[in-house]
């Protein structure tokens, strides 16, 4: 593989919780119980976003 990138998250909105709307809020709180629900495999780089 010459072309080889680094796995970056598909999502990198680069913001800080604070500076979220009200919906992005929601939709990330809801992104990390079910990424705690099903032990880390869905959304296993919700952290990163």
């Amino acid at each position: 593989m010459a072309n080889a990138q680094p796995s970056a998250p598909v999502f990198d909105t680069g913001k800080r919780f604070f500076d979220m709307t009200t919906g992005e809020k929601l939709s990330f709180l809801g992104k990390v119980i079910v990424m705690l629900c099903t032990g880390g495999f869905a959304y296993p780089n919700v952290w990163v976003e």
